[in-house]
Formats: structure tokens, sequence, C-alpha cells
């Protein structure tokens, strides 16, 4: 779903114009125009949608205080704008999150002063330098309520659904305890509560049924096995940028290519555990939306660090910058100089298999072993990533 936010305001002298637009570049002139012009079909504050073409927006207007407009007041407008229906619930959480919005700008008493940074040069140097922080302030305001609506909206890919799943530790060891053969319904009952009490095994059994990672098969009047039909596998892959940075950023790929070679030469001498214990931190990592969204934006590219934002509220200033630790610490990501600024780009990229289990490919032709049975991949990563578990033997073998 193609997502964007868009801040309006109404120019003394020119009317409403989009002030500022996230993603960027994004905004087509034309869509601006259309988004701007809205704001002069509402007069009073509030929640309200347009629909023009295949495109909804979602909006809401609102005003603050001003010491330098007419009136005191300045008007303004948040615009959520798709290229999809969303459920009515998912429509009430957008008003809830622009309503927020508004309230974070109407909270200070100087942010009024950002909406005149053409007309900086006309300020004296203190009211400059408000305009200035201001309207940073603003822009990563606007990229926040961005993200924040991004997780509300956009529907979890397949990867994310089963990571969601075997991100639950109880739900992980099942299925590797099943991993290694069919056990009986009451062992495996007695071995699971032993391990995690404090869970509904019967719950746990009828989400595994349901889907369809178990198929319980009774014998006779009274016994049951619990047989593992499908196992599920969390794995690095090397990234696409190794690849598509070669001709455009021969300089970047320099740095890149021997870390990525050095991780994956280590990688290949991980014990069966270790590989374990990984591919358990990686579903952690993409059941996360906020850690799982930064991964899905630097599979698009990589991204310039001094974009990040740097004037959000302390509390999202911390939750970006934990999550970059995060990937950095597990080698997901890589923080590399090119041309005097400071890149994050995907270091390992992850990916979801699903293949026979373990005790079912031992009773499998020996050419049949290695047939992987399915694999999940973000959306509109299909075409790129299916030649990607052949590339990343390339890599290793350099």
């Amino acid at each position: 779903m193609k997502t964007i936010v868009a801040l309006s305001y109404f120019h003394r002298k020119i009317g409403p114009i989009v002030f500022y637009s996230y993603p960027e570049d994004m905004l087509e002139k034309a869509l601006s125009l259309k988004i701007a012009n809205i704001m002069d079909q509402q007069f009073s504050e509030g929640f309200f949608t347009h629909s023009f073409e295949n495109l909804k927006s979602m909006n809401y207007y609102f005003e603050i205080h001003s010491d330098w407009a007419r009136g005191n007041k300045e008007m303004l407008m948040v615009s959520i704008i798709l290229d999809q229906q969303i459920p009515t619930e998912v429509e009430e959480k957008m008003s809830q999150l622009c309503t927020e919005f508004s309230e974070q700008l109407q909270s200070n008493e100087e942010i009024y002063t950002a909406f005149y940074i053409n007309d900086v040069n006309n300020f004296e140097e203190d009211d400059q330098e408000n305009i200035v922080k201001n309207e940073s302030l603003i822009r990563a305001w606007v990229i926040n309520l961005y993200w924040a609506i991004l997780e509300d909206t956009r529907e979890k890919t397949e990867e994310e659904k089963i990571a969601i799943l075997l991100n639950d530790k109880h739900i992980f060891k099942t299925l590797e305890k099943l991993s290694k053969g069919p056990i009986p319904l009451e062992w495996l009952r007695e071995w699971f509560i032993d391990k995690f009490p404090e869970k509904d095994f019967s719950e746990i059994i009828e989400t595994l049924d349901d889907k369809q990672f178990i198929f319980i098969n009774q014998i006779g009047l009274v016994e049951k096995y619990v047989l593992l039909v499908k196992e599920v596998n969390a794995e690095r892959i090397p990234p696409d940028s190794v690849i598509e940075y070669i001709d455009d950023k021969p300089e970047l790929i320099e740095q890149l290519l021997p870390k990525v070679q050095e991780y994956y030469s280590e990688y290949e001498k991980k014990t069966k555990e270790d590989l374990k214990e990984d591919a358990f931190t990686l579903f952690q990592i993409m059941a996360d939306p906020k850690k799982y969204n930064v991964l899905s934006e630097l599979r698009n590219g990589l991204i310039p660090k001094d974009k990040l934002p740097k004037l959000v509220t302390k509390k999202s200033l911390d939750s970006l910058m934990e999550n970059i630790d995060f990937l950095k610490k597990y080698d997901v990501i890589e923080e590399l100089d090119y041309n005097g600024e400071t890149y994050i780009v995907l270091k390992t990229n992850l990916q979801i298999t699903t293949a026979f289990p373990e005790w079912m490919r031992k009773l499998l032709p020996k050419e049949s072993e290695s047939v992987v049975a399915d694999m999940y991949q973000a959306e509109g990563n299909d075409s790129k990533n299916t030649s990607k578990s052949k590339e990343s033997k390339n890599y290793k073998k350099k």
C-alpha cells in the first residue's frame, strides 16, 4: 500500500500549500495542489475524508496560535494519502493519530515560526534560529507520524505472520522438539508442561494445527501422535545491495563487500545450535514492526544516517536508535562512510523458509533431502529474492 503524509498550511499571500510531505519526492505536483486545495472545503477543526480518482485522503484540519499571523492563528491540515481502502477501525486509528499530531503542534508555543522558513532572511537572528529549529522539528514529527501510520495500515507479509508466531519461545521450542520425529500427544504434553507451565498446551496445539504446522494422527481408539509436517527456518542471505551498488557506488561496495564476505565466512562455521539460536533472533527481528520497518526500508536501498530524525521527541528518538543499535549488534546492518556521508546499509538480509521436517527428510531419497517447500519474502521483493539463495553460495566461496 502506498502511503504519504502531508502537512499543509494557509500561506498569507498565496493561499493553501503543502508545507512538507513524507516520503519525500513521492507527492506529485498535481496531487500536492489537490491536497492543499481541499483545505478550502473545511471551516472547523476536525477529521474528514476526501476521494479523487484511485486515491483517498484522510485529513485533519486544525489551528495553532501564532504571534505573526493575521488573527493570531495559523491554519493547518495534516493529510494521510492512501491508494487503497482501509477498514473502519483503521480509519478511526488514523483519526486518533492526526488528533495527537495536532495536539503535539499546539503544545509548542513557538512552532508557528516554522511556517516562515521561506522568509527566514527577513527576521532577526534569534527569530531565524527559532524558525530553522522548529521547521526541522515539524519535519521530524511528520516522519514519526508516517511510521506510526505505516504500522497500522500495512498488511503484514507472510514472513511477518510466521515470525510473530515463532517469536514465542514456547512455539519455537515445540516445533524444534517435533522436528526429530512423531511424538505421542501425552508425551509432548508432559514435556511442554514441564518446560512452560504457565502456557496453555491445548491452545498451542490447536494453533499449530490450524496453521498446518502439525498433524495429529490417532492410532486405534486412544493413542494419538503429533507429527511435524512443516519445518520453519529463518536464515541470513547476502543483501541485494552487494550487487546493486557495484556499478552505482563502486567505492561503497569496496567497503561493504569485504564485510559481507568476512561475515559469511564466519557464519559457515556456526554449529547447529548456534544457527538455531540465531534463527530465533531473526524471528524476533521480523516479528517486531519497528525493526521490520527499518529492514524493509533498507531492502529498498541505503539510508543516509543524517536523514534520520534528529529532533524527535525523546521517546521516539530512543526507540529508533535502540532498533538501529539492535540490528547493528546482530550483524543485520552496517554503517559506512561514502562521499562525506554516513550510510546505513544491509549487511545481511533475512528470509524465512519452510521445508520438510528433519525426520521426514531422512525418509526421502538423498537427492530430495534439500528440497525447500516454500519461501516467504516481503512484498515487492519476490523477484529479487528468488535468486538470493543461489547467490549466497557464490558470496560464501569468495
